[in-house]
């Protein structure tokens, strides 16, 4: 793996930006013209992976096919290279984990405009059938003019595509507090599943805090979907009802009881007060883990689990009276 202080091709490595399971991501300069740039490297232990390299293919795709000011453009894909690398532009401003972090709650003016640029962004994605399907904001960068810009495609969906195993556990659940209960229940995902984590970052910046948050991971995902959020506007006084239906009915449990998609998020942001607020006294049921879901269907396996045990429980018993 590249060290700062190193050049790549004519791009020379400053700083390094983040590193996941899959990729390490650096900041860098053309050597050239001393533009800025970003530098995605695929991790050496991923190197044997068919599927990281597919998810890499996958995100050369899609950074081939959008062309936003929202979305980096790809510059370069070196995929012979060892490891393989990206080049995209490198979009300043500051991640909105940041400005969450030094600043807090958002003033709700704030949060709305940051919210409608997402949602912008997200609904050009939707329009050319790319669902990102890991926002949160370490992924969205704020410019100073406020636009936001959405950066790693690492898991990104683009519509039609075929499906790419997982390799781990970690790999697959992303972050929880931003988890949709659809991901977690190990399904694909689709464009509400971009709304639904819109959702949770709208509240989060009018809340200080996501909707769920556990120390447990296994704890978050268990209130995506059992547990129902606190209605924004019982949070905090200054945030209009509408503004907190919103909220709500971006993070229906059901993908179909949320709005569609990017665009249609987009148009309830920009004219918060034709959106209907029933939504904030309407049930939204538990779901079942597919666990659960999956004893229900076949009771036998149920059975047999009770009996091993039962079985379990016995042996035990004898042991400690032998002893």
């Amino acid at each position: 793996m590249p060290e700062p202080g190193e050049q790549v091709g004519h791009y020379r490595i400053d700083a390094p930006l983040g590193r996941g399971g899959e990729a390490t991501v650096f900041e860098g300069r053309d050597a050239a013209d001393g533009r800025r740039v970003v530098l995605k490297f695929l991790e050496p232990s991923q190197l044997g992976d068919v599927a990281a390299f597919e998810r890499m293919r996958r995100e050369v795709a899609i950074g081939r096919s959008l062309d936003h000011p929202g979305v980096p453009r790809l510059l370069e894909a070196h995929e012979d290279a060892r490891p393989p690398y990206l080049v995209l532009a490198y979009a300043p401003g500051r991640s909105l984990r940041e400005i969450l972090q030094g600043e807090g709650p958002l003033p709700v003016s704030r949060a709305l405009a940051i919210a409608a640029s997402l949602a912008d962004v997200v609904a050009y994605c939707h329009a050319h059938h790319v669902y990102h399907r890991d926002l949160k904001p370490e992924n969205i960068v704020v410019g100073v003019d406020g636009r936001v810009t959405i950066i790693d495609f690492g898991i990104a969906l683009l519509d039609g595509a075929p499906r790419v195993t997982w390799r781990g556990f970690s790999g697959l659940i992303g972050t929880p507090e931003y988890m949709t209960p659809e991901q977690i229940r190990g399904e694909r995902g689709g464009p509400e599943t971009d709304v639904y984590a819109a959702g949770v970052i709208l509240y989060e910046m009018l809340a200080g805090r996501p909707p769920f948050q556990s120390p447990n991971p296994l704890a978050t995902m268990y209130q995506h979907l059992n547990l129902r959020p606190e209605p924004l506007d019982r949070l905090r006084h200054d945030v209009p009802r509408p503004v907190a239906a919103i909220a709500a009915r971006a993070l229906r449990r059901r993908p179909h009881e949320r709005f569609p998609d990017g665009s249609a998020l987009l148009e309830a942001l920009r004219a918060p007060e034709r959106v209907d607020t029933g939504v904030l006294e309407q049930p939204d049921p538990p779901l079942a883990s597919p666990m659960r879901e999956g004893l229900m269907r076949h009771p036998f396996v149920l059975l047999g689990l009770v009996g091993l045990g039962t079985a379990i429980l016995v042996l035990l018993a004898e042991a400690l009276l032998r002893h």
